[in-house]
């Protein structure tokens, strides 16, 4: 994790990655599709790039894998509606 100040998108990302997430679980747990699937994705990428702006591989490794299973879904969504 890089030291110092943080920058301010990084916060914002941060924060607005975390309620994504959060409201994908509250979605996902009441059947609420597909918003749910898109909410995660958004979710991931924002983390996976605060992740790379931390260089903390944890971080970046799941959240690339939570991406992908939730872009999977989004284009399933896509495709099939």
């Amino acid at each position: 994790m890089i030291s110092g100040p943080e920058p301010k998108w990084v916060w914002w990302t941060k924060w607005l990655s975390t309620i994504g997430a959060c409201t994908c679980a509250i979605f996902s747990s009441l059947d609420i599709y597909p918003y749910n699937v898109h909410l995660g994705a958004y979710a991931g990428i924002g983390w996976v790039v605060v992740g790379l702006y931390w260089r903390e591989p944890s971080i970046i490794a799941i959240n690339v894998l939570l991406t992908v299973i939730y872009g999977a879904g989004v284009v399933r969504s896509l495709l099939i509606g």
